[in-house]
């Protein structure tokens, strides 16, 4: 039985929570990978069990373990919000396809809400190693204030010369102050806005629908397949 030992969580966004773990030393993972965990016992009931998956948001060079999860009224949810330090959860993992390529010459992410998590690990990893060309990140969500990693993203881009990092605010009320783009995340956008998005390589994270929708946007305006990669998050 493997496991990881909990440290503990910090809020990063409206809605939004980070949890920590201790790294094992035998841990080995590719950037945007995920684990499935199972909390020690459930404290509130949930039909769905005490397990679930998530993207490992930290880079295999940090030597935390992090996850990020919106809050929800799931009974596993639930109990996160009240696990205490210490905690040990059982681990599947780490596992996944979805993973950063540095041999790309042209690299579009495009995430909704929480499926930026496999992006945190992917950039963060591209900053320490490098990359061959460039990389765009579109990143929708409602506000500023409920998109998770926002801040550190524009760190990001001030230290990276190959970075272009360009959020939408898609439920901004009317008069605010916001300066950015307020379009939803969409293949005119990316084309718009990412240099050389007609030879680029895809990365689509978010939920299903919005994965759905994008990957048939793009190959109407004749993406190959090969060049679409994509990893749907299903809430809970």
């Amino acid at each position: 039985m493997k496991t990881l030992t909990y440290i503990g969580q910090r809020q990063i966004a409206q809605g939004t929570i980070e949890l920590a773990f201790h790294k094992p030393e035998d841990f080995v993972f590719a950037a945007g990978q995920n684990i499935n965990l199972k909390v020690p016992a459930l404290k509130y009931e949930d039909s769905k069990g005490p397990r679930r998956t998530f993207t490992i948001a930290s880079s295999p060079e940090e030597q935390v373990i992090h996850i990020a999860t919106r809050i929800s009224e799931s009974g596993y949810k639930r109990t996160l919000l009240e696990i205490e330090t210490g905690a040990e959860f059982e681990y599947l993992g780490p596992q996944g396809n979805f993973i950063y390529d540095a041999a790309l010459e042209n690299a579009i992410y495009m995430a909704g809400g929480i499926g930026i998590t496999p992006f945190r690990s992917m950039l963060g990893h591209a900053l320490r190693i490098g990359t061959k060309g460039r990389i765009t990140l579109l990143y929708g969500n409602a506000r500023p204030e409920t998109s998770a990693y926002h801040e550190l993203f524009l760190e990001y881009e001030k230290r990276a010369p190959f970075l272009h990092y360009i959020p939408t605010m898609t439920e901004l009320p009317a008069g605010d102050e916001w300066r950015g783009e307020r379009r939803w995340l969409s293949a005119d956008l990316a084309f718009e806005r990412a240099p050389g998005a007609e030879d680029a390589t895809f990365f689509l994270c978010g939920p299903p629908k919005m994965v759905e929708a994008l990957t048939g946007q793009l190959r109407e305006k004749g993406v190959a397949a090969e060049r679409i990669r994509s990893e749907s998050l299903w809430g809970y």
